[in-house]
């Protein structure tokens, strides 16, 4: 736990530089190194976890390209509109839990778990409360001297977060659950286990 604090800080440290537009100090350093872009990423998530939009967009290039399951987005504008303000408004406080890093000339492949809350509305459904944890992965090429995203492709099941927060299913999907749980728990006689034998009339 000790050494999870000094960490914790220095990446406060960054945002705070970044916020208050210093020039010198860690925000100027080069991302040179596989530590350099470890630190790069985490500061970037970090800036997610709040409801800050300037300073998530600050992490971005004026010509980013970001592709998400559906949709391209290019520029920072529709970046804002499109991507930044639904989920901040939507899931506040998110965070995104690093599982693993992949490191390239230039890009980092990263695997994470999106973990929220609801709070907000989302793609037409209003808040929840409902907890989200879903699992991800990004692809971010990154400006080493600006330590900016200049384009990113994010992957993640849209269905899968959209039945986490919605209130409740469809009652023809409820309805085939049980019936099909109901087939495998109680197998006709003479029916393989687990699955209901058809009766043939004629």
């Amino acid at each position: 736990m000790d050494s999870y604090w000094p960490a914790t800080s220095c990446i406060a440290q960054r945002i705070w530089a970044k916020m208050s537009g210093a020039e010198g100090g860690a925000m100027s350093t080069i991302i040179a190194s596989d530590s350099d872009v470890r630190a790069f990423i985490e500061e970037y998530f970090e800036a997610w976890s709040g409801t800050d939009e300037d300073l998530i967009l600050s992490y971005y290039s004026e010509t980013i390209s970001l592709e998400i399951p559906g949709t391209i987005i290019n520029g920072k504008a529709a970046l804002r509109d499109q991507f930044v303000r639904p989920f901040v408004a939507g899931f506040p406080g998110n965070r995104h839990v690093v599982k693993n890093m992949i490191f390239g000339k230039g890009v980092v492949v990263v695997e994470w778990s999106f973990e929220a809350a609801h709070k907000g509305p989302f793609a037409g459904t209003a808040a929840t409360g409902t907890a989200v944890n879903l699992p991800g992965c990004g692809v971010y090429q990154f400006d080493p001297v600006k330590r900016q995203v200049t384009a990113a492709r994010i992957y993640f099941d849209v269905t899968t977060l959209l039945k986490q927060i919605s209130s409740h299913q469809p009652q023809v999907l409820t309805n085939l659950l049980i019936s099909w749980f109901a087939a495998r728990a109680y197998p006709q006689p003479g029916s393989r286990a687990g699955y209901a034998r058809t009766t043939r009339t004629n």
